[in-house]
């Protein structure tokens, strides 16, 4: 049973401040949906489940499939465990800190030949965990495993001429070569999803190391899939050959956009252009968000229908911007605030997002968006309403 808040409630909540909303202000909301009270509900959940096989058994669970089967790690799954270690050091919990950190113990174990491979974008990201742990922990064994996963991202695949190997579906070894020597990862596909995989893994490389090659890589790439992706709006296609502005596809930008110039240094040569296609943005985003709060599946469509991951998404990206100084915090944060109490609106009493797309491929078909499958728990949902919960305690 989900627990119910109608647009009724959004508007004493806000009403009840007597101030213009700030990121603050959302530590005045009701108890039980609280940034802290739904982040430990949300990680709560993430102990719950195996990671490898994710769904499986959590109860309330409902999506077409589950993520990794035991095999590899679906990247929503690493996501969500990154960001639920941050919610914890950022909320000060270090008995929830320590589980999470302990859960990943495993993998260095009885576990470690299920690490995912590194010759793909969608698995590559696995490195993020470890070196998030690093970063809270010094723990040297963390370090080397992320840093193997960032460093083979950039290096020369291994495949014979002609072949598609690795997470390139799009492109022969060949090409993948070409975008090596042109400073670009092999495994670049010019998926909008890909700019937040790649940006997450190569930004905490460059957070444990300090060297530059890391975020340079990152920022590289970013200005590269803006230049094929962006439109004149601000938002971005899904694929150069699947032109709709997909919601969770523009989210992977809109969360990868901050993340960035969060730790990008002020010299950069692409600071500019990157801060730019940020501003350009948000503004439309706004624009589209409906009057509860939420934004739809495809963005620009009113006949869509509400997409919680997405949702959650943009709220982070107007967070993270206001954090910034980037964007106007009368503007933004209210904007933000009501995303956030309809999307506590749509958790179940297992701490399952509804309404969340499944993973999607692209294609140029508008009704592929309208008809994809919504899920229960899906940890695409998970994983954005985290990053939210992270956001807001830093």
């Amino acid at each position: 049973m989900r627990i119910k808040i109608c647009i009724l409630t959004v508007a004493l909540i806000c009403a009840s401040c007597g101030t213009p909303l700030t990121i603050r202000s959302f530590k005045d909301l009701p108890e039980d949906i609280s940034v802290e009270t739904i982040g430990n509900r949300v990680a709560e959940q993430l102990l719950a489940s195996d990671p490898l096989d994710y769904g499986n058994h959590l109860p309330g669970y409902q999506a077409p499939y589950n993520y990794g089967k035991g095999k590899e790690m679906n990247y929503s799954v690493v996501s969500l465990w990154v960001n639920a270690i941050e919610f914890a050091h950022r909320s000060h919990n270090k008995e929830l800190e320590k589980r999470l950190i302990d859960f990943f113990e495993p993998f260095y174990g009885e576990r470690a030949s299920l690490r995912n491979r590194d010759n793909h974008v969608d698995f590559s990201i696995f490195g993020a965990i470890p070196l998030e742990i690093y970063l809270m922990n010094g723990d040297k064994r963390a370090l080397e495993l992320g840093l193997r996963y960032a460093d083979h991202q950039w290096e020369d695949p291994t495949g014979e001429p002609g072949q598609k190997v690795g997470g390139n579906g799009n492109f022969p070894i060949e090409r993948q070569r070409e975008l090596l020597a042109e400073g670009y990862s092999p495994q670049t596909r010019v998926w909008i999803d890909d700019m937040y995989m790649i940006t997450v893994l190569q930004t905490q490389a460059y957070r444990a190391t300090g060297d530059r090659k890391y975020i340079d890589r990152a920022a590289r790439e970013m200005k590269m899939y803006m230049d094929s992706l962006q439109r004149d709006n601000g938002l971005f296609y899904h694929a150069p050959e699947a032109p709709f502005f997909w919601g969770r596809g523009n989210g992977w930008m809109a969360a990868g956009l901050p993340m960035l110039l969060s730790y990008l240094p002020s010299d950069s040569e692409y600071r500019p252009a990157l801060k730019e296609a940020y501003l350009k943005m948000m503004p439309t985003l706004l624009k589209y968000q409906h009057e509860n709060g939420m934004w739809g599946q495809v963005i620009d469509d009113p006949e869509f229908w509400e997409e919680t991951s997405c949702t959650a998404m943009f709220a982070y990206a107007f967070i993270e911007g206001v954090r910034l100084g980037l964007l106007d915090e009368a503007t933004y944060a209210p904007a933000a605030r009501k995303a956030w109490v309809s999307l506590c609106g749509m958790l179940d009493e297992h701490a399952n997002l509804a309404e969340v797309c499944i993973g999607t491929d692209r294609r140029n078909s508008r009704e592929w968006y309208m008809d994809r499958p919504r899920s229960n728990g899906d940890p695409h949902g998970q994983m954005a309403i985290m990053w939210l919960c992270s956001a807001l305690l830093k």
